[in-house]
């Protein structure tokens, strides 16, 4: 005597299982292209460090460039001579005298004496 049952579902049943294969279809198709995703994404972040190290090879190469510019005596004499007025023995300095209704300099201006270069006047 053998007993064979059948398993038999109803509409409803039928109905649930098609759903439930379904919604496993859709977890499995979801939890394969998540990597994928994010594989996308690290190329991307990849791409942009490789854009930001050329960059900063670049601004160090210009700043190397600069500072090798700086220990050349004559570009530091020049760069005195304009940013600093610097003068040697045997120039001849002028100076530009503005009347002092002209310029307002602010209140707590942080070079001492700078009223007196520009104007000609002290307070």
């Amino acid at each position: 005597m053998s007993i064979v049952t059948k398993f038999r579902l109803g509409r409803l049943g039928r109905r649930s299982l098609v759903v439930v294969v379904a919604a496993a279809v859709i977890a499995l198709a979801a939890n394969t292209f998540l990597p994928y995703r994010q594989y996308l994404d690290q190329g991307r972040s990849i791409e942009q460090a490789k854009q930001e190290l050329f960059e900063l090879e670049q601004r160090r190469s210009d700043l190397e460039t600069r500072l090798e510019r700086a220990q050349d005596k004559t570009i530091i004499k020049r760069e005195a001579r304009k940013q600093m007025s610097l003068v040697e023995p045997g120039d001849e300095l002028f100076r530009v005298v503005v009347p002092a209704d002209v310029i307002n300099l602010p209140r707590g201006w942080y070079l001492p004496g700078i009223e007196y270069l520009i104007t000609g006047k002290s307070e």
